[in-house]
């Protein structure tokens, strides 16, 4: 079922986002220009009171956002697609903080090379990386989506987080 969102600029103020649930209830979000982020939720569509508002500064709307976007859990269907897969994974590996990879390109860290393991996306804000190519450079606060054998991926990691990665 599609969403009818409907957006309305808030002069001075931000830009409202609001929308109807498939119970008949209704959420609106006020991004603000300084950053915060109001969550007003309706348990009917013509309530004028919310039922519950939730107020965030920017990045605990954006972690919320990812949670919500399924970046932290694997949805069902990707388990059925790793089922049809037969022994190869795919999983959500974040790139450490200190990981020797980041600035490098996915050819230059040899991740597949050295560990049979294939990225095949990359999550970043604020626009992820579909069909990750050589070129691509990894960046802190980076999630790669691999897809490899289960017995791969901690190598993977490990090489991830400490390298070795030549010059």
């Amino acid at each position: 079922m599609p969403v009818d969102l409907r957006e309305t600029r808030l002069p001075g103020v931000g830009v409202k986002y609001a929308f109807r649930t498939a119970q008949g209830g209704r959420v609106a979000v006020i991004m603000r220009n300084d950053g915060q982020r109001e969550i007003y939720f309706y348990r009917r569509g013509d309530d004028d009171e919310p039922t519950a508002v939730i107020e965030l500064h920017d990045d605990e709307a954006r972690q919320l956002g990812a949670i919500v976007g399924g970046a932290y859990e694997r949805p069902k269907i990707v388990e059925e697609l790793e089922m049809a897969l037969g022994e190869l994974h795919i999983e959500w590996v974040p790139v450490p903080d200190t990981s020797p990879a980041i600035g490098r390109t996915l050819a230059e860290s040899q991740l597949r090379a050295q560990t049979g393991v294939t990225v095949i996306a990359i999550l970043r804000e604020p626009e992820p990386v579909s069909g990750a190519r050589p070129e691509d450079v990894i960046q802190q606060g980076d999630t790669l989506v691999a897809v490899g054998k289960a017995g791969q991926f901690r190598d993977f990691r490990r090489r991830l987080a400490e390298g070795p990665f030549e010059s």
